[in-house]
């Protein structure tokens, strides 16, 4: 790595300077992968139907289940401390080290405690025992693949870390292929792919980390402490707040409906999931600004772009997912075939959940991250689990899938409510049109669920975002001004830094 280009990339005016770019390429990689994402879904669905598909998403619920219960809760402090560690040394080995010194016995202790959970986990989830093996697999291969990726945004990496998310889903596809060649397909072997990909990417990220964080080193003390008091929170959060996710609900859909509801489902919620990275990119972007502002003493910046420019992207955000609702419900079920035709109606409560999410993603969640004030995220879950779980009981009887979808867009609600509730209060004194900007989106997709008029819910949500953006036109009008002399700000913070 040259060594010019490592400590610009240590100051907050590169941040600036490569922000659109960095975010570019983000997209641009996820696009790519998301392409390579339906291509190996579409793939994997005609070879084994919605119900041999199921078992695939069945098995990855159960790893994602133990490995964000048992091992994740300390991820986020790597890309946090990482940043800090970085830009004050030009190094990650110290950050890098620590956590992976606390992620190693809690693998161990989940691998050992495997015959405790694995038995009933799988029964919940209707998989045969020859499924543990992968379970497994795809847990540790999952959780050392996110230990790669955190250290790759500690080091401001995050083209790199794109790119590498690529490969990984182009992996995925690649084997899905060979088996269709083959003629000899499997829920399992399909599975393996999900496996072999993540470890592919991870040798390629720690090969590129490599300058930063070997030799391998201990623990260290002074930070050790740091890193779990920022971790913490999360570990309740991470507990509770798994039964927000996805993952919880194929326990729902699998026990009240059947394996096939829960393939429907999955690709429902990967569509929803995959254009979610566009926030999520947007939020990894920005915090490792945040936090090179916050240590150079300039955090009015950060300050400015929440209360200014987020409003502004959540409203546009919503109806982008607005439209992707509308047209995607038409589009998709002709995409995956007959035994999908139920995608359609799920399309509105999961892209508004989306909707939902993406200001925490853009910017609550890195703000309060940079600050290490993660109890907020904790209480966001919590609230947010409770409902999912309430709901999911009361709807999912009733109204199936739908009721399903519908339970995770009001827990995403609770959650963005509570979180921004918790910033302002705590870290945002000033107040913001944030949450009325949410408020299109929500009534076009009751609209559009209640009288099945998928494009009339659209026109719905348009309108109100029109009036809304008049309502509130000289916020608008800054947040557009912000957007538009990005380069001078970025030329400024150049010369101060």
């Amino acid at each position: 790595m040259n060594p010019a280009l490592k400590a610009d990339r240590r100051n907050a005016g590169w941040d600036l300077r490569q922000g659109p770019k960095n975010y570019a390429v983000l997209v641009a990689a996820q696009i790519a992968s998301g392409i390579l994402s339906f291509a190996a879904v579409w793939l994997a669905t005609r070879m084994l139907g919605s119900s041999g598909y199921g078992g695939v998403v069945a098995i990855i619920a159960a790893s994602q289940a133990i490995g964000q219960l048992a091992v994740n809760w300390t991820v986020v402090s790597l890309s946090r401390f990482g940043v800090q560690e970085f830009v004050e040394t030009g190094r990650l080995a110290k950050a890098f080290w620590t956590r992976f010194w606390i992620f190693v016995p809690n693998v161990l202790l989940v691998i050992a405690a495997s015959p405790l959970w694995l038995p009933p986990l799988s029964a919940l989830l209707k998989l045969p025992p020859r499924a543990y093996f992968f379970v497994v697999g795809h847990f540790l291969a999952n959780a050392l693949w996110v230990h790669i990726q955190q250290g790759l945004q500690g080091a401001k990496l995050l083209r790199l870390q794109g790119s590498l998310l690529t490969l990984e889903r182009l992996l995925v596809l690649l084997i899905v292929v060979a088996c269709f060649i083959s003629g000899d397909a499997s829920f399992l072997k399909i599975t393996l792919a999900y496996i072999v990909a993540p470890l592919g990417a991870s040798t390629a990220g720690l090969w590129a980390l490599r300058r930063l964080v070997f030799p391998v080193s201990g623990v260290d003390r002074a930070l050790l402490p740091k890193m779990l008091k920022f971790s913490l929170p999360i570990l309740p959060a991470s507990l509770v707040g798994y039964m927000a996710t996805n993952y919880l609900d194929a326990f729902f859909i699998t026990h009240y409906i059947s394996g096939a509801a829960l393939g429907v489902y999955a690709v429902a919620y990967l569509i929803s999931g995959t254009t979610l990275q566009l926030p999520l990119l947007v939020g990894a972007v920005l915090m490792p600004l945040f936090i090179t502002l916050q240590n150079d003493g300039t955090d009015e910046r950060a300050q400015r772009f929440m209360l200014n420019v987020l409003p502004l992207l959540t409203l546009l955000w919503g109806t982008a997912c607005a439209l992707i609702a509308a047209f995607g419900g038409l589009l998709f079920p002709r995409v995956f075939g007959e035994q999908f035709r139920g995608l359609g109606e799920l399309m509105w409560p999961l892209m508004t959940a989306a909707a939902l999410a993406g200001p925490v993603l853009m910017g609550y969640a890195p703000f309060s991250n940079s600050k290490s004030v993660t109890y907020i995220a904790m209480v966001g879950a919590i609230a947010s689990a409770v409902t999912n779980v309430l709901l999911n009981f009361l709807l999912i009887s009733r109204f199936g899938l739908v009721g399903c979808a519908w339970a995770t867009t009001v827990a995403f609600a609770v959650n963005t409510v509570t979180v921004v509730a918790l910033v302002h209060w705590r870290l945002l004194p000033a107040r913001s049109w944030l949450l009325q900007a949410l408020v299109p989106v929500v009534v076009g997709s009751v609209c559009a669920s209640v009288y099945a008029v998928s494009i009339g819910g659209l026109a719905v949500t348009l309108l109100l975002s029109g009036l809304l953006a008049m309502l509130y036109r000289k916020s608008v009008i800054s947040g557009f001004r912000m957007l538009r002399n990005f380069q001078r700000s970025r030329s400024e913070v150049s010369a101060t830094v």
